[in-house]
């Protein structure tokens, strides 16, 4: 029988995702007889589902059966564990291990994203990114499990793709075979860097996050924050960050720099630099500019004063132990530095994010009830995380407008990011923290699940198949001369200003990706320092961004081709019409109805 729930596919994804997530064996099951079987109690479904495997990304270890003895008896030596074979495993996994060369000092994967405009500007690129820390010292001595099965695998460049670099990370699951053999099963993980345990925070600072610097000061948005299991390198990555940034380009004498630092566990949010007994409130106002109250915000000098505030920062975060981790963060700690020129005003902002550790049921069988508490906020906003940006790469290329970012406060302070109308061109940074450990493999597994999807829905969607109607209103699509033209008939630039020279031979996706500080430079270089420039260079770059979010946000129909203002206003006329047909045969009928049974 055809199943009539309209929300079936929606259901299907949700049951795909968590079985991926929580028991891969089981996905399998998610065929049309089983969402036939269960239309109209989805939610039921999903319910028993939670009990039995834990919330989603949190799975619970399942009951392994029970062996059964050999020979009937039960004396013999038993079967063999992974700790009786670990030097073995260790051999195996440095044979399995590729020695790579350097990369090349010119790669920039923020910006090959950037430049990828398969359907006009993109306005919020992702570059996914993993980080395995190093075995610490008493890992080493612990022996047993306590061995690295987590390393970078080989680098590749394809010429012509949106993703032109791929990393690889490889998770080496050891086994041994009902035979006494050990052996390994890797598996291939694809990222944009995956840095190794000889990775610095100088190197990820160079590729990963000096970009993001860039964005800020030239009046955009740059985001980077780090997810993982509690105790894999987090807050050590993101610390190095935030210590390497303060002694960074970020001052000069022509821009102003100011720092704050929250904490956010679901809906409690304290501000570590100010007073710490009032509760920070992030909202929208009615233009629907992101709203923050109670946040202190400190005018920063030099970067002696910003590491001064970076450390009062860290000091104040909630920390609590728990199974992997003495000082796990319990919260998400988010660093925001804003730079803004002083002559233009133009701002920019870069949001340095520590995500809380990640815990699975197994780390968190221990917790008392406010532990427990923790842990399901923690969860839960990481999951809001994940599902905006899957829904923001998707409305990239599929015309679809909604991304749920109001759901969570963390991803509401990120507006500008999931925004599809933001007029600002915004680069994250995803770092996936991972522990080297093999007794950690199954959670590194769930991190992975976590972070590398992103990466493969990007590119999926930035090489999606369907057709998307070329629109020729989008000013990324513009040629040189379309763009000089449009110049040229700006109101406040005409016979002011030389349209050509002030373009500069570049085509329109180009043009559209200039800095809004890049406006006052060209407009100041033929007008010079005055008010008159400032309005010119205003009123193109405000025009501009007008029609690329025009452009970003008008309304397609599943086939990809446009729906014009009047066709939409045409169909909104015929519902009208079809409500008022539907009405009057109802009417008609009933009228009939009561006509037989008198």
């Amino acid at each position: 029988m055809e199943n009539s729930d309209p929300n079936t596919e929606e259901w299907r994804l949700k049951f795909i995702e968590y079985y991926t997530a929580n028991a891969p064996s089981k996905v399998r099951m998610v065929t049309p007889a089983m969402m036939s079987k269960w239309s109209g109690k989805y939610d039921s479904l999903m319910a028993n589902l939670v009990k039995k495997y834990g919330v989603l990304g949190s799975p619970i270890e399942q009951p392994s059966p029970a062996a059964t003895p050999r020979g009937g008896g039960g004396g013999g030596s038993g079967k063999k564990s992974i700790s009786d074979f670990r030097d073995d495993f260790i051999s195996l996994v440095s044979k399995a291990t590729p020695t790579l060369a350097p990369r090349s000092p010119t790669l920039n994967v923020a910006a090959m994203k950037a430049a990828a405009t398969a359907n006009g500007l993109e306005t919020s690129t992702f570059v996914v990114c993993s980080r395995v820390r190093p075995l610490l010292p008493h890992e080493v001595a612990m022996g047993g499990e306590a061995f690295a099965a987590v390393t970078p695998g080989p680098r590749t460049d394809t010429a012509g793709s949106d993703s032109v670099h791929t990393e690889e990370l490889l998770l080496h699951v050891p086994k041994v075979s009902m035979m006494g053999v050990a052996k390994l099963e890797t598996s291939r993980n694809e990222f944009d860097y995956a840095f190794g345990p000889d990775s610095t925070n100088a190197e990820i600072y160079d590729l990963a996050c000096k970009p993001l610097v860039e964005r800020c000061m030239n009046g955009q948005i740059g985001v980077m924050f780090a997810y993982g299991q509690t105790g894999s390198g987090k807050t050590h990555t993101m610390g190095g960050i935030l210590d390497i940034l303060s002694k960074s380009e970020i001052f000069s004498p022509k821009t102003d720099v100011t720092f704050s630092y929250i904490e956010m566990l679901g809906r409690d949010i304290k501000d570590c630099l100010g007073n710490a007994e009032k509760p920070v409130a992030i909202g929208e106002g009615l233009n629907g500019a992101v709203l923050i109250r109670n946040m202190s915000s400190h005018n920063v000098a030099d970067a002696a004063q910003l590491n001064t505030f970076i450390v009062k920062a860290a000091a104040t975060r909630a920390t609590a132990a728990t199974t992997k981790n003495d000082s796990s963060s319990r919260s998400h700690g988010v660093a925001i530095l804003k730079v803004t020129d002083k002559k233009t005003k133009v701002e920019g902002t870069l949001y340095v994010i520590d995500l809380a550790g990640s815990e699975s049921a197994k780390d968190s069988k221990d917790h008392d009830s406010n532990r427990m508490k923790e842990t399901k906020e923690i969860n839960s906003s990481l999951m809001a995380l994940k599902e905006c940006i899957r829904a923001r790469t998707s409305a990239a290329s599929k015309g679809e407008l909604h991304v749920p970012y109001r759901r969570n406060k963390l991803t509401l302070l990120m507006k500008d990011v999931f925004d599809i109308g933001c007029s600002r061109l915004c680069s994250t940074v995803v770092i996936a923290a991972c522990s080297p450990l093999a007794s950690d493999i199954s959670h590194t597994s769930g991190t992975i699940k976590y972070a590398a999807p992103l990466r493969v829905s990007v590119s999926a969607n930035a090489n999606s198949n369907k057709k998307m109607e070329r629109d020729l209103m989008d000013p990324a699509l513009w040629s040189n001369e379309k763009v000089v033209e449009w110049v040229g008939n700006n109101e406040a630039a005409s016979g002011k200003i030389n349209a050509e020279a002030f373009v500069s031979g570049l085509p329109g996706v180009k043009f559209c990706a200039l800095p809004e500080p890049e406006f006052y430079t060209r407009a100041e270089a033929q007008l010079g320092d005055n008010e008159g420039m400032m309005e010119v260079a205003k009123s193109l770059y405000l025009g501009m961004w007008t029609l690329i979010v025009d452009a970003k946000t008008r309304k397609r129909r599943p086939d990809g081709s446009i729906i014009t203002p009047e066709q939409e206003e045409a169909e909104r006329k015929q519902l009208e019409l079809d409500k008022i047909e539907k009405a009057r045969v109802w009417a008609e009928r009933e009228k009939h109805m009561k006509t037989d049974m008198g």
